[in-house]
């Protein structure tokens, strides 16, 4: 009877240990709780003296004192030390028993615990998700406490606690994501603000508080400008950097009742309920503008950016809160490149209807045969002479006629439309500049402007290739003009590309050259042939000393590194005259002729039309004469050095060529050795005393000798061509010619001679 009555108080002791291990599963909020409550029922129960928890430490792996019930002494602190019974137990990995005296090592079963009269003790790992997070140590004084019941109790209680761990871990993990997903929704990744969904969340309940004060609700919807080409610059991770300042400076103005969003990369709103009227509204966006438009400091460098606001106010300019966000940014999209603030207004509204239906029919356009190149003059300075054009694109609208550049190009990049038509602007140009050289017109230089949209393509070089191809067009007639913001965009790639366009043989310019962050490094780096001088600079050099002063150090740093220079915008007399001193070599602009159809360019290349010069002996400088009396070799020559933009004058014989003097001046000349009439001795002979600044030549293909030979030692000739010669050979000849004509005009200038013509006609040599 004994041995049953033992049996059944320990089987209920079993089953109330169990049922309360599963209540405090139930309740338990969290794994430490749940093994404090196991220790304590364990005691409780009336099966064990003492139980003990240790946490097994995430990186080291040893044990760590949880919690223990029931008098074991100040072993616990013992019980958790590596190779005591505990850590055996977590290493094994497995439930394990001591219970037999001769297993009763020091390190195993401290002699502590045998004076508080324990006998035996059970060791349980617990598992979260497979690996052991705690081991519950049970202590009993009997020696046969273990027994096949309350072990198979203890694994019970062991799986119900790892189960519970891992649905308490999945739980965590599910809210913890669920919070993640929130946080994600809700927030910007970069500068941790609220976002656009969060805002319009919110909103509603921000208007209702400001109609229960009697307060303004404004929104600013903001834009920061030049973001993108300051992050070309200083890369990704110190642009969050800034982009992380700019938000902490807004945030520190919208009020205690506020809320500041990012809604993009480079976008801000602004909502507040502190503004009382209109002045007060005008009054912060000018407040958040200097803010943002103070320098941010980076790793000693400083970045400035400019912010583009704009506001509206709730009630005043519309009842419905939806519809603020969109009135405030189209308010932010009338304010200009150098940031302001801009209040709404309903003609907003009208300008924005207008722009979705100018965008929906640039998409026809291009079909419809809307689109037209017209073409701006580019002139030498020296010679005056048109030696290249520009091609700019006009929409002509069939109801409202000549629409203006600046109305439609950036809708056509918004639209991403730029490229398709870009490459329609490329193949038409390269198809009217080929029309031109089979009119027999001089060969000038076609021009064209290439989109970002246009070189980020992959086939860029190809399509290229094929619009010269179909055309018709030699490669050094076609000029491709790109920006400064263009080519600092994948700065590896952008010089792979542009190397490839130089194998085709065309030539590249740097438009807009310093308006962005020109520097001697990347220029030595780009393959560029030309830089083309801001029309800003330009218009402002004759009121501004420092304009004046970047357009000296632009030619002169473009002249040290062997690069072409030409002026946009030339608009006076003033302006010609300076750049002319700063030796600019070519010019464009109103001063001349604004773009013009292709038929009225085509008639300013057949007359001839050029600019003229305020001094014959410069334009002399730029004037060279082909005397030749074959009529294929006057043609041949003076087409292959028009493209040095020298004013090429032609004749058939010496005293035509007289004449020709007698009328232009003349900086270098090129005669045929032997010729009908006057021999080409005899020619240059009466150059050299008639007009002894223009530097002599002789272009022969069979020279005799002895001819020659006198002719250089009397000093006639400066240099003998040879016509067998390449044509890039012969222009580098007279190039330098035209070096040593300017040089004998800087000699004479210096020692105070003067060198002029009368009338266009002999240039002389006069002492003051």
């Amino acid at each position: 009877m004994g041995r049953q009555r033992i049996s059944l108080k320990k089987s209920n002791c079993i089953l109330s240990m169990l049922s309360r291990i599963n209540r405090a599963i139930v309740r338990a909020e969290s794994p430490d709780d749940l093994f404090r409550a196991a220790c304590q029922i364990a005691v409780e129960s009336g099966l064990f003296s003492a139980a003990w928890v240790g946490l097994v430490a995430p990186h080291s792996r040893t044990l760590q004192v949880l919690c223990h019930t029931g008098e074991i002494g100040s072993v616990d602190r013992v019980l958790a030390r590596p190779g005591g019974f505990p850590d055996t137990v977590r290493t094994a990995g497995e439930m394990r028993i001591l219970d037999k005296p001769e297993t009763r090592t020091a390190a195993l079963f401290p002699l502590e615990l045998v004076r508080h009269g324990i006998h035996a003790m059970a060791g349980l790992p617990l598992y979260e998700h497979g690996r052991v997070v705690a081991v519950l140590t049970v202590f009993a004084t009997d020696p046969g406490c273990f027994d096949a019941a309350v072990t198979a109790l203890l694994h019970e209680v062991t799986e119900d606690i790892c189960f519970s761990l891992d649905h308490q871990l999945s739980e965590q993990h599910r809210l913890a994501a669920e919070s993640k997903l929130y946080y994600m929704a809700s927030y910007d990744a970069q500068t941790g603000m609220p976002n656009r969904s969060l805002l319009e969340e919110r909103l509603p309940a921000l208007a209702a508080r400001a109609e229960q004060r009697g307060a303004f609700l404004t929104m600013f919807a903001m834009r920061l400008m030049r973001l993108d080409r300051v992050a070309q610059i200083i890369g990704p991770a110190a642009t969050n950097d800034v982009m992380r300042t700019i938000a902490l400076r807004l945030e520190d103005l919208r009020g205690a009742d506020g809320l500041l969003a990012q809604l993009g990369h480079e976008e801000f709103a602004l909502v507040t309920l502190g503004a009382r009227d209109s002045a007060d509204v005008e009054s912060l966006a000018r407040t958040m503008v200097r803010a943002v438009e103070q320098p941010v400091h980076l790793d000693g460098k400083e970045v400035f950016l400019h912010l583009a606001v704009g506001g509206v106010t709730h009630w005043l300019h519309d009842q419905d809160v939806t519809t603020l966000l969109r009135r405030a940014r189209a308010a932010a999209n009338q304010v200009g490149a150098e940031g302001g603030f801009r209040l709404y207004s309903p003609d907003l509204d009208r300008d924005l209807e207008r722009h979705v239906e100018m965008e929906a029919e640039l998409h026809r356009a291009l079909e419809r045969g809307e689109f037209e190149l017209h073409y701006q003059p580019q002139l030498n300075m020296k010679s005056g002479m048109v030696v290249g054009v520009e091609a700019l694109l006009r929409w002509r609208h069939p109801l409202r006629g000549l629409i203006p550049p600046n109305q439609f190009i950036p809708l056509l990049e918004e639209c991403g439309l730029m490229s398709r038509v870009g490459t329609w602007v490329l193949r038409t140009a390269c198809a009217q500049a080929r029309e031109w050289q089979e009119l027999g017109l001089p060969a000038i230089r076609m021009a064209v402007n290439l989109s970002a949209q246009q070189f980020r393509l992959a086939d860029l070089v190809t399509s290229v290739a094929q619009a010269l191809g179909d055309a018709g067009l030699a490669p050094e007639a076609l000029e491709l003009e790109l920006t400064e913001s263009l080519i600092l965009e994948n700065a590896e790639q952008t010089i792979q590309v542009m190397h490839d366009l130089k194998k085709l043989g065309v030539s590249l310019s740097l438009d807009d050259f310093g308006t962005g962050y020109s520097s001697l490094s990347y220029l030595r780096r780009y393959p560029v042939d030309r830089i083309k001088i801001d029309q800003s600079f330009v218009r402002d050099i004759m009121e501004h000393s420092s304009s004046a002063a970047l357009v000296r150090s632009i030619l002169s740093m473009a002249h040290n590194l062997g690069l072409a220079t030409i002026a946009e915008g030339v608009e006076t007399p003033a302006q010609l005259g300076y750049l002319r001193k700063q030796v600019c070599q070519e010019m464009q602009g109103f001063l001349f002729s604004k773009p013009l159809p292709a038929d009225e360019l085509t008639e300013m290349l057949r007359q001839g039309r050029g600019l003229a010069s305020d001094d014959p002996v410069d334009a002399a400088a730029s004037t060279l004469l082909i005397v030749d009396d074959e009529a294929v070799v006057l043609k041949k020559l003076s087409l292959a050095f028009r493209s040095e933009g020298w004013k090429i004058l032609t004749a058939g014989s010496g005293e035509e060529a007289l004449v020709m003097m007698w009328e232009h001046g003349v900086g270098v000349v090129v005669s045929d050795l032997q010729m009908h009439g006057m021999p080409g001795t005899e020619f240059l002979r009466r150059v050299r005393e008639m007009y002894p600044m223009t530097v002599r030549t002789i272009l022969t293909r069979h020279a005799d000798f002895e001819t020659v030979a006198e002719a250089v030692n009397a000093g006639n000739v400066y240099k003998v061509l040879s016509k067998s010669s390449s044509i890039e050979s012969l222009r580098g000849d007279l190039r330098d010619a035209f070096r040593r004509y300017e040089a004998k005009v800087e000699y004479l200038r210096r020692t105070g001679q003067q060198a002029h013509a009368d009338n266009g006609k002999a240039a002389k040599v006069k002492t003051p």
